[in-house]
């Protein structure tokens, strides 16, 4: 057996998880059955201090009995970041101050222990505004906060009939499809809150009715695929919309995409990816909380291998 670690997952509340499939528990209890101490905070259990020096976390050790979804927490102590041998940071979106905050905790440690995903990372990489560091597999796409350059790429480049999507939410929240010219000045001057915030504009495909692609990438390699269908009617790929989740055998194409993309993310110190492609097209990015190992959410296939590449590159 190798070496005993401990590793701390910054995750949201336990009581908002579904423990039976719920990605961070499953690497969790993977690490467990590889011999290893698992320690849970939220982000808000995080501090940074100067006397003492150092930065720290309310932590609480976790014991499984047998299977992800049954869990104990032990009480919270008070533990230094750097005596962990890794950290997972697995907070979901919104990407906002406090998870900001989060993060530039998470960052002051960098140098001394493993974080996943690199804070950097996080707070460098958008995971809409980053399609667009990859042309060679990206459709057009733009983002702005000027309605009329909005408007003008819609016309152009799209026909109008565009999908608008915010850059700091998640699972398909805000995202429109707007077909049409009727009311579509109106409808992107009230997206950007008249050029308050941005939007990124992108051209409808209507191959998502057939299924978004989902590559789960761990250290620069495609380790597992699946396909987001959309309910009957809907154009949201996201479980949260209700898509369903089906096996997926990809293409020479997809492989190339999500082999791409991911290869330079890891550069960036970005161990996890959930590459999302449309038609053989690039759509999203997601690295903040990557799920959707296989369509069958209850299982643990596939964990022994994240487990295990996390045990490569953990510290002490």
């Amino acid at each position: 057996m190798a070496e005993k670690k401990t590793h701390l997952f910054v995750i949201d509340p336990i009581e908002r998880l579904n423990l039976a499939w719920d990605t961070s528990i499953k690497m969790a209890f993977s690490l467990t059955e590889l011999g290893h101490d698992i320690f849970f905070c939220t982000g808000r259990e995080l501090s940074r201090s100067l006397h003492p020096s150092g930065a720290f976390a309310l932590a609480r050790k976790v014991a499984f009995a047998g299977k992800p979804g049954e869990l104990t927490q032990a009480p919270p102590m008070r533990r230094a970041l750097e005596s962990f041998s890794a950290i997972h940071m697995r907070r979901e979106p919104p990407y906002d101050l406090d998870y900001i905050g989060t993060l530039w905790i998470l960052d002051s440690v960098a140098g001394q222990v493993p974080v996943f995903n690199s804070p950097k990372a996080l707070l460098e990489v958008n995971e809409k505004l980053s399609i667009l560091d990859f042309p060679i597999f990206t459709k057009p796409a733009i983002v702005s906060a000027d309605a009329d350059e909005l408007l003008a790429f819609a016309r152009e480049k799209c026909g109008s009939n565009i999908v608008v999507k915010p850059l700091g939410l998640y699972g398909g929240r805000g995202v429109e499809h707007i077909e049409g010219e009727k009311g579509l000045s109106d409808k992107l001057h009230l997206a950007t809150m008249n050029g308050k915030e941005s939007r990124m504009v992108q051209a409808f495909d209507p191959a998502v009715h057939s299924g978004e692609v989902r590559a789960f990438t761990v250290a620069g390699k495609a380790l597992s695929w699946c396909l987001k269908v959309p309910k009957k009617g809907e154009f949201l790929a996201n479980t949260r919309a209700g898509s369903t989740l089906e096996t997926y055998r990809p293409t020479s194409r997809d492989m190339d995409v999500a082999t791409g993309v991911a290869e330079t993310l890891m550069k960036r110190g970005v161990l996890f990816a959930g590459i999302d492609m449309i038609g053989g097209w690039l759509s999203e990015v997601n690295i903040t909380c990557p799920a959707l190992l296989n369509p069958d959410r209850s299982s643990l296939k596939g964990f022994d291998q994240i487990a295990k590449a996390i045990e490569s590159m953990s510290g002490h």
